[in-house]
């Protein structure tokens, strides 16, 4: 367990990085992350006291993936933030091995924190506790301790990541789990005052041999009578359009039968995110829509994270509006984001050309592409860094997109391929941070988010198609940097 001494260390250390902010090329503007240390997960995204909660995991002492702290930004706008701040400390008992993920729930004007405290004896066996805080208006977080000691029967101690809903008045808290013969799960618990709870039983699906964890479960109400079970399951196998990552994050809907456990009728599984770096993805509400934030990153896959090298690594995704349309979640940034536009650089209508070529003085930007393809083969759509590139290509007559980063020389590679309906017009939303890119296509009918590591300044977008190419309208914005107050 750190001592006094260290914290004072890295308060010491965050405020000379925010009174004389050096940044490389890598570090991002409008993306949460650290000035230093590993940043993961997600964690007790909440409304509080007027501003948006965003707590999240933080080792601050590394890049390595221990000594799991939760750290705090807050912001009532996603322009100006507080500085980041740790909010929870991995010193107690019960998790003196690190503050794993969990939910936050606003309840009689405080806010209650649940996670999991992890703990691990000298041969590495792990005991997992779910865990409860309290945050105050004055920043002041009291721990009350463990309300959950132990998994239950015919369970393993991968046993973790309360996420807690409310249904009729009663609170249920969803846990992710892995069952002895090592499937993933899920285990919902309720309870009356929402710190004492009960196990309910075990989330009944269609999904028996569905990886051999799930973790980050979250369940949501998204329209009467329908509910999305969104988790994040490990062990999946890849295939050519689908669970190409390591690890997944995705969702099914269905109808919550609370009583009996159960999600009935319930959707195949859908990935939210079809890009090489999303995992762990949260949600909350926030004036009757349901807002995510996820990882920018894959666990187990560090290598590719070129930037621990300057002593920090990893970010979270702007806010996405998850909307119900036709059984599927579709994505879109929060309103607030269009905040970030400083200056629009381009606006185009019914542009005819054999290619577009535009050179940007920024990897700050904003672009919306709406692209005719009737009677067009393939598109493509490339970002350049003099001699490095990324592709974006659509096969108009298959219906498949793919995203190659296979050009750049630092960091992930590899290709993800993905069904995509289009049929007259290819429409993207791009935006484009130093060293994260978040591709919104169709109106949020699939996402892709993905790291780059260009080796130098600069970025030109070009538009191919297999013959002319029709522009039916480009807007470009610079997007201006957060702040951290």
């Amino acid at each position: 367990m750190p001592n006094p001494k260290s914290y004072q260390e890295i308060n010491q250390k965050l405020n000379n990085y925010y009174s004389n902010k050096e940044t490389s090329r890598w570090q991002n503007n409008f993306h949460i992350e650290m000035p230093f240390g590993l940043i993961n997960d997600p964690n007790g995204l909440s409304y509080y006291d007027n501003k948006f909660h965003i707590f999240y995991q933080w080792n601050p002492f590394g890049c390595e993936h221990k000594t799991k702290h939760w750290g705090l930004v807050t912001t009532t706008n996603f322009i100006n933030f507080t500085k980041p701040k740790i909010a929870l400390k991995p010193q107690d008992w019960f998790d003196r091995n690190g503050c794993y993920s969990g939910c936050g729930l606003v309840k009689d004007n405080e806010l209650k924190l649940y996670y999991t405290g992890n703990v691990k004896g000298t041969n590495g066996e792990r005991e997992s506790y779910q865990c409860l805080a309290t945050y105050h208006k004055d920043g002041i977080i009291d721990k009350y301790g463990v309300i959950i000691d132990k998994q239950p029967n015919g369970y393993t101690s991968h046993f973790r990541d309360p996420y807690v809903f409310i249904e009729d008045d009663t609170y249920y808290m969803i846990l992710g789990v892995q069952s002895e013969d090592l499937k993933g799960r899920a285990l919902i618990y309720e309870s009356i005052d929402s710190v004492k709870w009960s196990l309910l039983g075990e989330l009944k699906t269609d999904m028996k041999d569905f990886g051999y964890m799930w973790e980050c479960p979250n369940i949501i109400s998204i329209s009467k009578g329908k509910h999305a079970f969104i988790f994040s399951p490990q062990g999946l196998e890849k295939e050519e359009l689908k669970n190409q990552n390591l690890y997944q994050s995705g969702y099914v809907i269905g109808e919550l039968d609370i009583k009996s456990v159960e999600l009935k009728n319930h959707s195949r599984f859908k990935e939210l995110d079809m890009g090489f770096d999303f995992y762990a993805p949260q949600i909350f509400k926030h004036n009757g829509e349901n807002i995510m934030i996820g990882w920018i990153g894959m666990p187990d896959r560090d290598s590719e994270y070129p930037t621990y090298k300057h002593g920090w690594m990893y970010s979270l995704t702007m806010p996405r509006v998850l909307e119900y349309k036709n059984n599927i979640l579709y994505q879109r940034p929060l309103d607030e984001m269009m905040n970030l536009r400083k200056n629009q650089l381009i606006n185009i209508k019914g542009l005819a050309s054999n290619s577009y070529n535009l050179a940007l003085n920024s990897r700050s930007v904003e672009i919306e592409l709406n692209l005719e393809i009737n009677g067009v083969e393939s598109t493509e759509i490339k970002f350049k860094f003099n001699d490095e590139s990324i592709s974006i290509i659509y096969d108009v007559m298959k219906q498949i997109c793919l995203v190659d980063r296979s050009n750049m020389g630092i960091g992930g590679k590899g290709i993800r391929k993905f069904k995509l309906k289009a049929s007259q017009e290819l429409k993207l939303n791009v935006f484009i941070d130093n060293s994260v890119m978040e591709i919104y296509y169709q109106d949020g009918l699939e996402v892709t988010t993905l790291t780059y590591y260009p080796k130098s300044e600069g970025l030109e977008l070009q538009i191919r198609n297999d013959s002319k190419i029709t522009i039916n309208e480009l807007n470009i914005w610079n997007l201006r940097s957060v702040k951290y107050e």
